[in-house]
């Protein structure tokens, strides 16, 4: 059992992984490509939700719905923030500012549901946060974009860059959001929540959506990489996610999650050439540590006691 939730865990980060390079290979609007995956997405689910018999009046319940659509409203923002984030940083930076939802939830569940910061989690959250600052690149930014066009650091904040950032945390934040909602409706489908979550999105974007944007493409790239977002790093993803979620203890699922953001980091460099300087390696490097010391409950505060007892030991002995 526990085996088929890792390869099922395996396989969903690895399709994250790829979702910044599939998003940037669409050519699509960040609003376009949106209401595809959610269409595409909703396909999917709905297949499966009907073939597990959770389309029925007693588990369609009012607050089950709505709880479901405003989460889903949270995840529509968050998707077009994070593809915002992809053009105006690079995939790997967008992906590891991205991956600070732990802190962001802890924050949620303090202020929601009263839930106690230790002082362990306000140390990893402090790592992760000087992580930030050093992705941010408030000194001296060197001018990357996603696609891996580089250009001499300057003296002074790439705004451009900057701003990407920002969309990145704006987007972790909604993400937030969402699993919180996700949250109030523990014991439903998780399934079932993820397709009324794209419906909605299918719905209210599909009056912005460019049909003959893809239409027009024909069977190219651009096309292939629109449908296979909805079809693939949704509809498969979300199966396989919470496929896993359901067999597997959470530091288990916390470990591999880290799989996402590592891929994306080794497609950035590998496939599209994006160089980062020392300090933005350092800080993506920070905000990983924080965030596994979050999702795995490493014990700092142990270990730096740990450490004073026994050097405060040499010092009496000596």
């Amino acid at each position: 059992m526990k085996q088929s939730g890792v390869f099922e865990m395996l396989a969903a980060m690895a399709i994250c992984g790829t979702i910044g390079i599939t998003v940037l290979m669409s050519g699509q609007s960040e609003v376009s490509l949106i209401f595809y995956r959610c269409f595409f997405g909703a396909l999917v689910l709905l297949a499966i939700c009907l073939l597990r018999g959770y389309i029925s009046a007693s588990i369609l319940k009012p607050r089950l719905i709505a709880y479901s659509l405003v989460g889903g409203a949270a995840l529509l923002a968050n998707w077009y923030f994070l593809f915002a984030a992809y053009e105006k940083t690079s995939i790997g930076v967008a992906t590891t500012v991205y991956n600070t939802q732990p802190i962001i939830m802890i924050v949620l569940g303090f202020l929601v549901f009263k839930e106690r910061i230790t002082a362990n989690i306000a140390l990893w959250t402090a790592v992760s946060l000087t992580g930030l600052f050093f992705i941010s690149n408030l000194t001296a930014p060197p001018s990357i974009d996603a696609h891996g066009a580089g250009s001499p650091a300057g003296n002074s904040v790439d705004a451009r860059y900057f701003l990407g950032v920002l969309q990145a945390l704006a987007a972790a934040s909604l993400y937030a959001v969402a699993a919180l909602f996700a949250r109030l409706l523990k014991g439903n489908p998780p399934t079932l929540i993820a397709l009324l979550q794209m419906v909605l999105g299918a719905v209210v974007l599909w009056p912005f959506a460019d049909f003959g944007g893809l239409l027009s493409q024909g069977f190219n790239r651009q096309a292939i990489a629109t449908v296979l977002l909805g079809v693939f790093h949704t509809g498969v993803m979300y199966i396989l996610l919470y496929g896993a979620l359901q067999k597997l203890e959470a530091s288990q699922a916390a470990s591999i999650s880290f799989l996402y953001p590592a891929l994306a980091i080794f497609i950035d460099s590998t496939f599209l050439d994006v160089k980062l300087s020392l300090h933005q390696y350092v800080g993506i490097a920070m905000i990983l540590l924080g965030a596994a010391g979050i999702n795995l409950k490493w014990n700092l505060t142990a270990a730096l006691s740990t450490r004073r007892t026994l050097a405060n030991d040499r010092n009496s002995g000596s």
